[in-house]
């Protein structure tokens, strides 16, 4: 019986974490699509690319950003969108952390220019580092179910 309990809180967390982790990067995407140029110039402040590829990074990675976040929401794919997304939070919370121990004073630009999600980095690092977590647990998860029976190949239940 205890048994159970514990695969339906399993899913249970599954569930919420896919929608969570979904939902954060498919509000951020939509934001940085609008306004691709606050989204640079959140993106020069952390002082560690050229300014080409940051350009060119401003109007790619918010729509990687929506895809994989649709990929994590709907099921098709899943562990490709989640992987992507691990790959970019990790890339996040280096950059955010290298920023943080270089001193320099920078709005996170996760969210858009102007909002009050990113207005404390300490905050953001911490966010993206429970973000992590989802991810590596979905990922998980999915596995598990896939090796089970549950979940075909593509990570769709």
């Amino acid at each position: 019986m205890k048994i159970k309990f514990e695969i339906r809180f399993q899913r249970w967390e599954y569930w919420i974490g896919r929608f969570l982790l979904g939902a954060v990067f498919v509000y951020a995407a939509i934001f940085k699509i609008i306004s691709p140029q606050d989204f640079a110039d959140s993106l020069a402040a952390y002082r560690m690319l050229p300014f080409p590829v940051i350009n060119l990074l401003a109007l790619g990675l918010p729509l990687f950003e929506l895809v994989c976040g649709l990929l994590v929401l709907t099921g098709f794919f899943l562990r490709i969108g989640v992987l992507g997304i691990f790959a970019m939070l990790t890339v996040f919370i280096a950059a955010l952390a290298i920023a943080l121990l270089r001193g320099l004073s920078i709005h996170c630009g996760c969210f858009g220019a102007h909002s009050w999600l990113d207005s404390n980095p300490w905050i953001a690092l911490l966010r993206d580092g429970i973000l992590l977590v989802f991810a590596v647990f979905i990922y998980r998860y999915s596995i598990h179910k896939s090796q089970n029976g549950n979940i075909d190949s593509s990570g769709k239940q």
